[in-house]
């Protein structure tokens, strides 16, 4: 046993002093590569968990519900309530800013102290100071939309209840008391609107306009109960039922007492987009990672191959396969050790990088986040990993191998039968090695296939995202101008003007299906010209008896295209609808896309209670939309065209399809470059006795030319359809989530181009080995071999 051991030791210090240099290299290069790999699975792990990070630090309520002032009484009961376990009561105000542009914001703000319960992460800033009236935090989207920033002094014209229920037809100017505020904070939270004011004020502030208040903001956290959030929202509907008898509101119609769900209820663009990040990101990170395994085990074959005739002669000597392997990985320990320490030390450097795309607005601790256990662990494995590699090339190198020749007949090499070049061509690329003790050809051919099915599939999808970015009518958003609770004077003065090329009227309310669930519906009245509007398969409804779903209903109902839908009438009865397309609309009661139906103006009016609410869309002539938005925005509540958040997260994720398909197109065709040009090599024997059987420069040539072919023509036929087919999936699943057009944009010049090149190129490399081998004699190839 000692003297086993004293030979590996004396190996190991034998292989240290040739090539320390080469091993130490290789050491620092597959340990940076191992730290990005790291650092991929460190950041994609933060981004998988932006949200639910948020989520916790936030105390996120698990429903809430906005009631109006005039009905104090049901605000009072809600604590006690079925599956109440804690609850909170805000004020909620509604102001008109002061400015050039009409302009109305919500406020909200405590009378209370309480814990554990909403509580918006600031990003900047500060929160406002409980005795201080006159300071607010903004949320993070009404600073980003706004331009508003710390410090920034706004102007508040209080509006009076009364005032409020008149926002269909009309009031003057603000009733209530008028104040500046100053912004000290920007909040960040999973999501805001709803019963969530966009302004948030502190409890000096609601002491001081208590008496104007038009709301009340209450959110309940539920008892541990499995049925707590029906239970509470049936007690909640029945209460409200009672008051309503009692003491109607007269703000019901902007005020419906529904029940939010924010801790039940996550956006799925939300969910979709994460998928969307961290998929690509593991992708990357697996692509990267077999890189670097690839070159690694490659390199450490070539560099033991080299040195063959030393472990046959350690060999003779009497040491087994095993203790020279075990040398070899001694040897390696050092590097080892570095390869573990850098790939560590990026490991932890990852952690100041945020969460990717869209995730970042999640981020509720932005900064250096280190990752100890995945620098220490990964360090660890790194090394580990590296020693293994080196350990298996060795063993791989200090076997014995036989050439590997395919029977071919000397007729066969005869220029004048059948394309014999092709046949050996093909017999060399699938029946053989890439190289004896190489990877089998069939692996390869695999591997490219999959490359290639990645590179085409990261560019359709990117290719569709950036299509729904730059066409907003695929988002629901075609028109220049929104103009809300448009009234009918203002709209026929609209309609005259030139610079208006098109005008629908919406309304949008709430209906009740057969089952009893509720669902968003909207009609658009056209006034002037063509509204673009997308449809996702079918068409708009042309008759009362017919209904376009927007893509996310479809997916929740689980209906489609020729279904019927039961939709109950206001005064009793159900009535019918059939679905003639999927529309995608952005509904005026939430920002979602897609998740409402379309019916005509009479269905509408037949389906929902109380009073609808209208806007106005404007499509502009071309290069007055800037004019006709500062004219109208004096005097209307005009806004104009906005990215919805779910398309802006998308938009986030435009630069990750590309990057995946470079970093897939650079790994994939570095291995394919080097298995085309060491086969040629590794079958230098195999060349050499065509030589000697009579095959002529040019044969060997086009023998070599069709072994490439025959390697890269399987990646492009399997690849390019299973890329498009995965992209189809991919890109569907996504735009159903986020509710837009589910069609892919196949990327055909691209396409066109792609297979022609890899072709061409893979010929090129195959003239590299070809002329080796014209330069070698036979006899030494065939003494080398």
């Amino acid at each position: 046993m000692g003297d086993a051991f004293g030979a590996i030791r004396a190996v190991a210090r034998a292989e240290l002093r040739v090539g320390w240099r080469a091993t130490l290299l290789m050491g620092l290069v597959f340990g940076l590569v191992a730290g990005i790999v790291l650092g991929g699975i460190g950041l994609a792990g933060r981004t998988a968990t932006a949200y639910p990070r948020l989520v916790e630090a936030v105390h996120l309520d698990d429903a809430r519900a906005l009631v109006a002032a005039d009905q104090p009484q049901l605000a009072a009961a809600v604590p006690s309530l079925p599956a109440v376990a804690q609850a909170r009561t805000d004020e909620t105000w509604i102001a008109q800013l002061d400015g050039p542009a009409l302009r109305f914001v919500s406020i909200g703000a405590p009378t209370t102290a309480h814990e554990a319960l909403v509580d918006p992460v600031i990003i900047d800033g500060r929160a406002p100071a409980r005795d201080a009236p006159d300071e607010i935090i903004i949320s993070e989207p009404l600073a980003q939309s706004s331009g508003l920033g710390i410090g920034a002094t706004l102007t508040l014209g209080m509006l009076t209840l009364d005032q409020v229920s008149k926002f269909d037809v009309g009031f003057g100017p603000p009733a209530g008391p008028t104040t500046s505020v100053r912004v000290v904070g920007i909040a960040r939270m999973p999501s805001w609107g709803g019963a969530l004011a966009n302004v948030q004020a502190g409890p000096a502030f609601a002491a001081k306009f208590l008496p104007d208040i038009v709301g009340y903001s209450i959110y309940v956290r539920f008892t541990a109960d499995a049925d707590a959030a029906q239970r509470f929202s049936a007690a909640f509907a029945r209460t409200a039922a009672v008051v309503d008898q009692i003491s109607p509101s007269v703000v019901s119609q902007y005020l419906p007492h529904t029940v939010e769900l924010p801790s039940a209820t996550v956006d799925p663009s939300v969910r979709a987009a994460e998928q969307v990040l961290v998929g690509g990101l593991i992708l990357f990170v697996v692509v990267l990672a077999l890189g670097g395994l690839q070159v690694l085990g490659q390199t450490m074959l070539r560099h033991h191959g080299t040195r063959g005739g030393t472990q046959r002669v350690e060999s003779a000597l009497g040491m087994r396969a095993s203790e020279r392997t075990a040398a070899r990985a001694l040897a390696a320990a050092g590097a080892a050790v570095v390869a573990g320490i850098v790939a560590g030390g990026a490991a932890l450097a990852s952690g100041w990088l945020e969460p990717l795309g869209s995730q970042a607005r999640f981020e509720p601790a932005p900064g250096f986040r280190p990752a100890w256990a995945l620098a220490v662990l990964g360090a660890i494995g790194t090394a580990v990993v590296f020693v293994l590699v080196v350990a298996a090339a060795a063993a791989i190198a200090g076997r014995r191998r036989a050439a590997v020749v395919p029977p071919v007949r000397a007729a066969a090499i005869n220029p004048f039968r059948r394309w014999p070049a092709a046949v050996l061509g093909m017999r060399l690329a699938m029946h053989g090695r890439l190289g004896r003790g190489g990877v089998p050809a069939v692996a390869t051919v695999v591997a490219a296939s999959l490359a290639m099915a990645g590179v085409v599939a990261a560019v359709a999808f990117g290719a569709s995202l950036q299509r729904l970015v730059d066409t907003p009518a695929r988002y629901g958003q075609a028109a220049d101008l929104t103009i809300v609770d448009a009234r009918e004077h203002d709209i026929g003065r609209i309609v005259a003007d030139p610079r208006v090329a098109a005008l629908d009227v919406g309304a949008a309310g709430t209906a009740e299906l057969a089952d009893g669930e509720y669902i968003e519906v909207a009609s658009r009245d056209v006034r002037k010209g063509h509204m673009p509007i997308a449809v996702a398969g079918g068409r708009m409804p042309a008759a009362d008896d017919e209904v376009a779903v927007g893509p996310r209903l479809a997916s929740r109902l689980g209906v489609d295209v020729g279904d019927t839908l039961e939709v109950r009438r206001v005064h009793g009865g159900t009535i019918a609808l059939r679905i003639v397309g999927k529309a995608v609309l952005i509904s005026q009661n939430h920002s979602g896309i897609g998740d409402g139906a379309v019916v005509t103006p009479g269905v509408m009016r037949a389906v929902t209670p109380g009073q609808p609410l209208y806007d106005a869309t404007v499509l502009a002539a071309p290069g007055t939309a800037d004019a006709l938005f500062a004219e109208l925005s004096q005097g209307l509540e005009v806004f104009q065209r906005t990215v919805p958040t779910a398309v802006g997260n998308l938009a986030d994720l435009v630069t990750l399809p590309e990057l995946l398909a470079l970093v897939l197109a650079v790994v994939a065709g570095s291995g394919l470059v080097h298995a085309l040009l060491t086969s040629g090599r590794r079958h230098a024997r195999e060349v050499a006795v065509l030589s000697v059987l009579g095959a002529t420069p040019g044969q060997v040539r086009a023998t070599l030319a069709v072994m490439a072919a025959t390697t890269v023509l399987p990646a492009l036929v399997v690849g390019v359809p299973l890329g498009l087919g995965a992209a189809r999936v991919l890109w569907w699943q996504l735009a159903t989530a986020t509710g837009v057009a589910g069609d892919l944009a196949v990327p055909g010049r691209l396409l066109v181009v792609i297979v022609p090149a890899v072709l061409a190129g893979a010929l090129l490399l195959s003239l590299a080995p070809a002329a080796r081998a014209a330069r070698t004699p036979p006899a030494v190839a065939l003494a080398t071999g």
